[in-house]
Formats: structure tokens, sequence, C-alpha cells
């Protein structure tokens, strides 16, 4: 399957704000051609391109430009999702030995805070180690950010009107 699920987009708001309850994740663009695949890899996109909004904010105003992103936790068991978030970034994406950032975080502190390494740099070159990594195709990313650009961006200028209207329903 091909990047963009067919032309099928989630909007992605399984939590929704406080101040904004109406918010609701929905799938857009769903047909009879879009079976399970879609909806699983349509769920993958909108996390990735979500987070890519974000972090692309964040390094705007940082002025900051990453070379590699690293994935971590369940989702970086998956080959498909690491593709993805190469693809939708357009960098390498790579996965830990250990995919568990706040555990490795919080060993690397203890090793240091007990002196086991004389310094971040140093405990983190010897307890971090890359299992693999991911290069992106610059044709889906070429894809991902016409998605980005071109839907993604403003869908909430769309759904949130129709999610307003269900909520005033059912709550």
């Amino acid at each position: 399957m091909n990047p963009g699920s067919e032309g099928l987009i989630t909007v992605g708001e399984f939590l929704a704000p406080v101040k904004q309850p109406y918010r609701k994740a929905m799938f857009i663009g769903f047909d009879g051609r879009h079976k399970r695949a879609h909806m699983y890899r349509s769920l993958l996109e909108a996390i990735a391109m979500t987070m890519k909004m974000s972090v692309d904010a964040m390094c705007e105003e940082l002025q900051v430009k990453p070379d590699q992103i690293i994935v971590s936790g369940g989702g970086s068991n998956s080959n498909l999702f690491m593709q993805i978030f190469a693809d939708v970034f357009g960098i390498k994406s790579v996965r830990n030995e250990v995919n568990n950032a706040a555990g490795i975080g919080a060993a690397i502190n203890a090793a240091v805070g007990v002196g086991y390494y004389p310094d971040y740099e140093t405990a983190i070159n010897h307890m971090v180690k890359i299992k693999d990594d991911y290069e992106p195709s610059l044709e889906n990313t070429n894809i991902y950010d016409q998605v980005i650009g071109q839907i993604y961006q403003d869908i909430k200028t769309y759904s949130d009107p129709v999610n307003k209207k269900i909520y005033s329903l059912f709550g």
C-alpha cells in the first residue's frame, strides 16, 4: 500500500483537549476499496504527521534542524511505523536496542548521579545503542508534505464544525 492510504485520512483527536471536548478522531475519504490495512496505516500516518507538525513548529522556534528522529516505545517495534516516520519527517528514523526511553533515561541519570560515568555524553555513548535505522523515500516524503500542507494542517477547520454538531447532540 502506498503512502496516504489511498486517500484515507485520519484526524487523530483520540484525547480531546479539555477546552475542546467536541474534538473527536475521524476517518475522512473512506470508500469501498479501503480495508483494515488502510485504516491501520492511516492511523500510523496521522500519528506521524501530527508529531511532524509539532516538531516542525518547535524546530522553527529554536532555529534547529534535526538530522534524524529517534522513535521509542511500543510503536517503534513496527517496521512499517519506523518507515512512515522516516518518510513523513524526510530524515532517517532510528530505534534503540532498548526502546523504553523513560527507562534508559532514568538509568543514564542514575549512572551519572552515582559517578559510574563522569558525564551524560559518556553515559549515552556507553548505554544507548542504535538497533537499526530507516532511510526516507523522498518520493514518499513529497507525498506526505503535500498531504500535510494541502489537507492535514487545516483539516480541523472543517472537522471541528461537524464535531461540534455531533457533540451538541450526543455529548
